[in-house]
């Protein structure tokens, strides 16, 4: 998940998306009173976008989905524009992007700033209970050592080598030494997911910057560090919508599955995709039919 500032959505809003390698909404663009649910290039944002696209058919909507758009600087954008009626997003990850010198981190903070730092033509809805946000990773033996959470591992950083995507140095080296105290023997740079899974696991790496909807977390029995001084910023699905796009019934049914779906709860749906493999919109409708909705 990445992290843009103001200034790029700035010259987003007078820039079209046709320098962005072909426009993705030439046809279905909204503009013919049916909806459209995008969704980012990765597997989890697909997932929720076909949860949004299901909810929204059952209040009797025509919905059009368009998976793996790309960048956040493309879908804002398209939100901003009318092309896209509804895209999930993260609460933390859009802040920084409206904002990104705004200090918030607690969940309730964040959201109330980006309910009023969002540019003219966009809006959020209800923000789920599910976060999928940065979390430091040990494996049991080495929580068993004494280390549960960000304030335990501080003081024995230079005991340990961090196992973290290569962007972690620049977000996250100085912030946790000014919080925690922490500084690492090294931060190797890994490819997030099964790639540093594998180097936590094997010892190559004794502690781990994972996510926490990651399924892998709980199949290798691994242990989340507790951030009690909110280092990392809240990150809760969030729906970012066009402003006025959905009718007050639509963005109900919206937010009853926002708030159906818990950390918990996503964490097991990723489960299914990555490692059952089962089809994403048959997911989403299981979770729609299991919400009621």
């Amino acid at each position: 998940m990445k992290r843009w500032g103001a200034l790029a959505l700035a010259g987003l809003a007078l820039a079209g998306l046709t320098g962005c390698g072909g426009d993705p909404f030439q046809a279905g663009d909204g503009t013919d009173g049916s909806l459209v649910v995008g969704s980012a290039d990765f597997t989890e944002s697909e997932l929720i976008m076909n949860i949004y696209a299901e909810a929204l058919r059952g209040t009797g909507a025509e919905v059009e989905t368009k998976p793996r758009i790309g960048s956040r600087e493309t879908y804002v954008n398209a939100v901003a524009q009318g092309e896209l009626s509804l895209i999930p997003d993260y609460t933390g990850n859009l802040l920084q992007y409206v904002d990104e010198q705004d200090p918030a981190t607690e969940s309730q903070q964040v959201y109330a700033a980006l309910e009023q730092k969002l540019p003219p033509g966009l809006d959020v809805l209800e923000q789920a209970p599910a976060e999928d946000s940065d979390v430091l990773t040990v494996t049991k033996a080495t929580a068993g050592t004494g280390i549960r959470s960000l304030t335990d591992l501080g003081p024995r950083c230079g005991e340990f080598v961090l196992g973290a995507p290569a962007e972690w140095k620049t977000r996250w080296e100085k912030r946790i030494a000014e919080v925690y105290g922490c500084e690492f023997r090294e931060i190797r740079n890994l490819e997030a997911g099964t790639v540093t899974v594998d180097a936590l696991t094997g010892d190559t790496v004794q502690v781990a910057n994972l996510f926490t909807t990651s399924s892998q977390i709980s199949t290798n029995d691994l242990v989340q560090l507790d951030d009690p001084q909110d280092m990392f910023p809240a990150q809760h699905v969030v729906p970012l919508a066009g402003e006025g796009k959905l009718t007050p019934a639509q963005t109900d049914v919206v937010n009853r599955a926002s708030r159906a779906l818990t950390t918990e709860k996503l964490t097991e749906l990723n489960r299914r995709l990555e490692v059952d493999k089962a089809n994403p919109t048959d997911v989403a409708r299981e979770f729609i039919a299991e919400a009621g909705l």
